[in-house]
């Protein structure tokens, strides 16, 4: 298992992996916000294009 320099903390391994990153806590919310919509987006948009084919 890797661990980062300086750290003490394996990645992987769930507890403190999050903040061995280096990253706030808010980075991760608003990213797993925006991925989050642009699956609902990309979901939505092939629901419709095979509606329309279907018809």
């Amino acid at each position: 298992m890797y661990r980062v320099p300086g750290s003490g903390v394996a990645v992987g391994t769930g507890v403190g992996s999050l903040a061995a990153t280096g990253a706030g806590v808010a980075w991760w919310v608003v990213a797993g916000v925006v991925l989050l919509v642009a699956g609902l987006f990309l979901t939505h948009a092939f629901r419709r294009r095979r509606a329309t084919a279907d018809e």
